[in-house]
């Protein structure tokens, strides 16, 4: 996968990239090491967690919402979808800080513009899996 479209200077290390049009560093495989090695454990991680979260059983119930979802406050557990899901106002995930959430779908994710993701109860970004 490339991202095209943007201007990209090397860091004088050559280990990543800068660009006015991103906020932080890109990185790429023909970056100098240790970055390729890192991107690929990275890219490993990422499908070892995509599997496991789309191996997850459904506990709370299916296609809530007919895939809208916006306005909803939602609980901790896995959500199963058979259709998109949309976010055309802002969602609120409740839950403590250890508390794991999992939106599985076959469809497509798609959330509106200036529309917001609420944690409430101490929920975090880093315990929400989106499986798309």
């Amino acid at each position: 996968t490339y991202m095209t479209g943007f201007s990209f200077t090397a860091d004088s290390s050559a280990e990543f990239s800068r660009s006015s049009q991103i906020t932080g560093s890109a990185y790429a495989t023909t970056d100098y090491a240790p970055t390729p090695s890192i991107l690929t454990t990275a890219v490993s991680d990422m499908e070892t967690a995509y599997n496991n979260a789309s191996q997850r059983n459904n506990t709370q119930g299916y296609n809530i919402g007919d895939g809208n979802i916006g306005g909803l406050t939602l609980e901790p557990g896995v959500y199963t979808f058979g259709t998109d899901i949309n976010i055309n106002s802002d969602i609120t995930f409740k839950g403590s800080a250890d508390n794991i959430f999992i939106l599985q779908t076959t469809g497509t994710l798609m959330q509106a513009a200036s529309t917001n993701v609420i944690l409430s109860g101490g929920a975090q970004a880093k315990n929400i899996f989106w499986q798309v």
